[in-house]
C-alpha cells in the first residue's frame, strides 16, 4: 500500500464534441488555492498494454482519427447518429471500430477511506464535467455525495429521470445520465511524489450511458476545458502543461502538470514560443455554444522547406473567431492525426508539390471488414524537411516523422481532411503549456517527453 501510494498519479487528455448538455445547478467544490508546487500526473496511452505491432498501432490510430471525424460531423447535425461499430466517413467508406477515438487514460482513487474506489477514465479538454460510471450505487456510497440527497433518493426509488437533480449529456458518439454531487480524490502535489492531498471535486455519478463511447478499460471522463466545472478550474490553477511521448511506442509514459511547476517541469523556462489562445464564435463556426471553452489558435500559413501556402483565408476554415479575419485551428490532444479543412488541405498539397516534388493521392486501405482512406505521395519525395505551422507570433516546426510514415503503402501522411485541428501525432515530444490567465498557448520541442516523467518507485499502475 505504501509503495502504491508513492506512485505518480495518472491522467489522460482527450477532446470530444458534445451535441447537447443539461445539468442541474452545481458549484465547484474546491475553494482553496493550489499548493505552490502544483499537481503532477502521468498520461497512459490507450494501447499501452495491447502488445500491438507498429503497423497495428498506425491502423488503430487511423481508425480513431476517422471515427473522430465522423463524431465531429455528427456534432454539426444533432439528428445525425454515429454507429461506433462502423463509423461512416468520406462518402461510402467506413471504419470498423470497437473502441472510442480517445487516446489516453487515467486512473483515479475516489473516496477518503481505505479501500478507495478505483476508476480508469479519459480526460476531455472539450468538457468541463467530471463523471464516472464505476460506482455501483450513486446513493449511499461513501465515495460520492449527491447534490440533493432527498431528490436523488426519490428519483432512484421510482427509477425515473428527474431533471431537477440529474444530468443528461450527449456526446457525438453517445450520451450519459446520472446524478451531480461531490467526490473526494487524492492526488500528488509538487515534485515529491510522497506528498498527497485530498481534494473535494464537483462530479457526477452516471447511471446510464452508451457502452461504446469509452475505451473498454475506462469508466468515465475528466473535463479539462476552460469551463467552470473542469478539473483545471476546480484545482484553482491558471496553467497546465503536458508532453506526449511517441504514440507508436505506446508503453512510454507522458507527464502532465497543473499549477506551480507547469512550465519549469515541462522543460525549463527558456525556449518557449507563444501564440494567443483565441475565442471562437459558435454562430460563425456552426458549433454548439459549449465549444467556446475549447482551445483554439489562429493559423496563418503552412510551409515546407521555405515554400509557403500564402495567407490562408478565413472563409476556407470552418472554425472562426469572435473577432478578427483569420481562421482557427483546434488544439486537440485527444485526436490522433492533424486535420485540415478541404481548401487548406489543397493548399498543403500545392506546397508539397513545390517543396517535395510529389503529388498527394488518396489510397483506400482495407483491413478486415473495414475500409479507410490515407493521403499518400505518388512517388518518393526529395528530402525529409519539417512542416511548419505559422501561428501569430510563433512557428511550430513538425518533424518529418511526425507527419509522414513510410510503410506498406508507401509514404503516407498523418494528416486527414476535416475541421482543422492539431492532433497528438504532431504534438509528440513537444511540451505544450496552456496559460489561461495570459490566454496563451506556448510550446517547445524536447528530445524525449518520457524523460520528463518524475522518477518513482516500481509500480505497475498509477493513480490520481
Amino acid at each position: 500500500m505504501a509503495m502504491a501510494m508513492s506512485c505518480m498519479r495518472a491522467l489522460v487528455i482527450s477532446i470530444i464534441f458534445l451535441a447537447s448538455i443539461r445539468l442541474p445547478m452545481v458549484t465547484a467544490a474546491v475553494s482553496e488555492e493550489a499548493p505552490p508546487g502544483g499537481y503532477q500526473f502521468e498520461l497512459i496511452h490507450v494501447d499501452a498494454h495491447g502488445n500491438f505491432t507498429r503497423e497495428e498501432l498506425i491502423h488503430r490510430a487511423l481508425n480513431r482519427a476517422h471515427l473522430r471525424a465522423a463524431m465531429l460531423s455528427a456534432a454539426e447535425d444533432k439528428d445525425k447518429d454515429v454507429d461506433t461499430n462502423s463509423a461512416a466517413v468520406s462518402g461510402s467508406f467506413s471504419v470498423q471500430v470497437q473502441y472510442s477515438p480517445k487516446t489516453y487514460m487515467m486512473e483515479l482513487k475516489l473516496g477518503s477511506t481505505v479501500p478507495e474506489t478505483t476508476m480508469m477514465a479519459v480526460a476531455d479538454t472539450g468538457s468541463d464535467l467530471i463523471w464516472t460510471n464505476q460506482l455501483k450505487e450513486c446513493i449511499g456510497n461513501p465515495s460520492f455525495t449527491p447534490t440533493n440527497v432527498s431528490c436523488a433518493k426519490a428519483c432512484g426509488d421510482v427509477g425515473k429521470q428527474c431533471t431537477t437533480c440529474m444530468f443528461n449529456k450527449t456526446y457525438g458518439g453517445g450520451n450519459i445520465t446520472g446524478f451531480t454531487g461531490t467526490g473526494t480524490v487524492a492526488m500528488t502535489t509538487g515534485a515529491d511524489t510522497t506528498k498527497k492531498k485530498e481534494v473535494a471535486l464537483a462530479m457526477a455519478c452516471a447511471i446510464d450511458w452508451t457502452q461504446k463511447m469509452l475505451p473498454p478499460a475506462a469508466q468515465g471522463i475528466v473535463g479539462l476545458s476552460r469551463g467552470p466545472m473542469s478539473l483545471v478550474k476546480q484545482l484553482g490553477v491558471t496553467e497546465f502543461s503536458y508532453c506526449l511521448s511517441d504514440p507508436l511506442n505506446s508503453s512510454m509514459r507522458s507527464p502532465l502538470w497543473f499549477g506551480g511547476n507547469a512550465q519549469s517541469a515541462a522543460g525549463g523556462k527558456k525556449g518557449w514560443r507563444s501564440t494567443p489562445l483565441v475565442e471562437i464564435s459558435p454562430e460563425r463556426s456552426r458549433v454548439p455554444e459549449w465549444a467556446k471553452n475549447d482551445y483554439y489558435v489562429e493559423l496563418d500559413q503552412i510551409c515546407i522547406n521555405g515554400k509557403c501556402s500564402g495567407q490562408l483565408q478565413q472563409q476556407d476554415f470552418r472554425l472562426r473567431p469572435s473577432h478578427g479575419d483569420k481562421g482557427l485551428m483546434l488544439v486537440d490532444s485527444g485526436n490522433t492525426y492533424m486535420h485540415l479543412d478541404p481548401k487548406i488541405f489543397e493548399a498543403l498539397k500545392s506546397v508539397m508539390l513545390e517543396a517535395l516534388g510529389v503529388k498527394v493521392v488518396t489510397k483506400v486501405i482495407t483491413k478486415g471488414k473495414g475500409k479507410s482512406e490515407m493521403n499518400c505521395f505518388d512517388e518518393t519525395p526529395t528530402g525529409k524537411p519539417d512542416l511548419v505551422l505559422k501561428f501569430p507570433k510563433a512557428d511550430m516546426s513538425i518533424p518529418w516523422a511526425s507527419y509522414v510514415e513510410k510503410g506498406e503503402h508507401g509514404f503516407c501522411l498523418y494528416i486527414l481532411q476535416g475541421m482543422s485541428l492539431l492532433g497528438n501525432f504532431q504534438q509528440h515530444n513537444v511540451s505544450m503549456l496552456y496559460d489561461l490567465k495570459e490566454k496563451e498557448l506556448s510550446f517547445k520541442r524536447v528530445h524525449d517527453c518520457s524523460s520528463l516523467v518524475q522518477k518513482k518507485n516500481d509500480c505497475s499502475s498509477t493513480t490520481l
